[in-house]
């Protein structure tokens, strides 16, 4: 039996976890698993804990989760939904998780599926931060369509770009970035320096953006899935003319982050409703809000007779 914390990272176009020991300074990251939303943050929950209860019975071993934490854009719906102990933000998870892993981090370049983040960090704290939820053009999202408009999957495109020299598209949003690229195809351009077109005004839309340019420093992570993209990382290597760190566990920082601030806040008793809720069906339904005029559409799942809502 292995006491440990669950960090949980819901995201819109991903959802991780992490198993981490309580006696974390022994390097005792146990797990991480990682899977698509694709709009359902239950059921992608549920497959989470079911792979959990496969490698309980796979290793003759048993979790005693004593702490659970979430973050993410669904990080308070799955926490009613949970009853996990604590939800974070996912700047704050992400700059934790980060310092773990390097404490003269002081800068973390952070590329969701569907945002992108800029951090500065000194000692753990955040010292300035900033978002871009607004504009698709900088995400990992735009990357995964644009490769398998031409002819990849994501986890290709990186390799098949590197050393080449793409011509410049726009960085200023999606309708002119395809605009180009659909005009480079006319004019006989390869696919491969297309995609490394794509690479290049993914990079110039963050750090016009999202980043703060001059305030880089010297110590710079690359963190969320879109780091395993090496080509995309030489690009940025290659214009700011510094190294960029990335970790193994880039794709799991936020889900880390997570896990260690339970740490930090000393809990040590949880109201987690059990990995065994992937074995119970939550029905979720959806409604249209009529208390003003924006008619939002909620979600609400059923848990055990508790009605949770979002949207």
């Amino acid at each position: 039996t292995i006491p440990i914390y669950l960090g949980i990272d819901i995201g819109s176009t991903s959802t991780k976890a992490v198993l981490m020991a309580t006696n974390h300074r022994s390097n005792r990251l146990l797990a991480g698993l990682y899977t698509r939303t694709r709009g359902q943050p239950v059921l992608a929950t549920q497959s989470l804990f079911r792979e959990i209860k496969e490698i309980e019975q796979k290793y003759l071993t048993q979790f005693e989760i004593i702490g659970t934490g979430t973050t993410g854009s669904g990080r308070k719906f799955l926490q009613k939904i949970l009853n996990a102990d604590y939800a974070i933000d996912e700047i704050t998870a992400h700059a934790r998780a980060a310092y773990e892993l390097n404490p003269k981090i002081d800068t973390i370049i952070e590329i969701g599926g569907q945002d992108s983040k800029f951090m500065r960090v000194h000692q753990e704290q955040v010292r300035d931060s900033n978002m871009n939820y607004v504009c698709a053009a900088g995400t990992g999202s735009f990357v995964e369509e644009q490769a398998n408009k031409l002819g990849y999957k994501v986890s290709e495109a990186g390799p098949a770009v590197l050393g080449i020299q793409p011509p410049r598209a726009t960085d200023r949003c999606t309708v002119f970035m395809e605009r180009d690229l659909n005009h480079y195809l006319s004019e006989g351009y390869t696919v491969d320096e297309v995609l490394a077109s794509v690479l290049h005004s993914i990079r110039e839309n963050y750090l016009t953006k999202v980043a703060i340019e001059g305030s880089i420093g010297n110590t710079v992570f690359f963190q969320g899935a879109t780091a395993k993209n090496r080509a995309l990382v030489a690009a940025f290597e290659q214009r700011l003319q510094k190294p960029i760190n990335v970790s193994k566990y880039c794709h799991l920082t936020g889900a880390l982050g997570a896990a260690l601030s339970l740490l930090d806040q000393g809990i040590g008793e949880t109201g987690f409703r059990g990995i065994a809720l992937h074995e119970k069906t939550i029905n979720v339904t959806s409604e249209t809000c009529e208390l003003c005029t924006n008619h939002c559409k909620i979600t609400l799942a059923d848990v055990a007779g508790e009605k949770v809502a979002y949207g």
